[in-house]
């Protein structure tokens, strides 16, 4: 999803609506950050992994090609 369809989608929905992320294990959780990061597409993913990977994640692919991304983080995201 980009940006434009993101907001397309938000448009919709009245302005006081909350906006939640997936919690650690279940339920869902509230945004705590909203930042730009340099990403790139990980094909080789396991079920567990996500699709896309932040730069340094893996040493083993720096020659991989980067792009910008908008990742939104959620209160415990982090521990995931």
């Amino acid at each position: 999803m980009t940006v434009e369809e993101l907001i397309k989608n938000l448009q919709c929905l009245p302005a006081d609506t909350p906006v939640l992320v997936d919690g650690y294990e279940n339920g869902y959780d509230e945004i705590v950050e909203v930042r730009e990061m340099e990403v790139f597409q990980y094909t080789t993913a396991q079920e567990w992994d996500g699709e896309y990977q932040m730069t340094g994640a893996h040493p083993g692919f720096r020659d991989k090609e980067t792009f910008p991304a908008v990742v939104i983080k959620g209160r415990r995201g982090h521990l995931r």
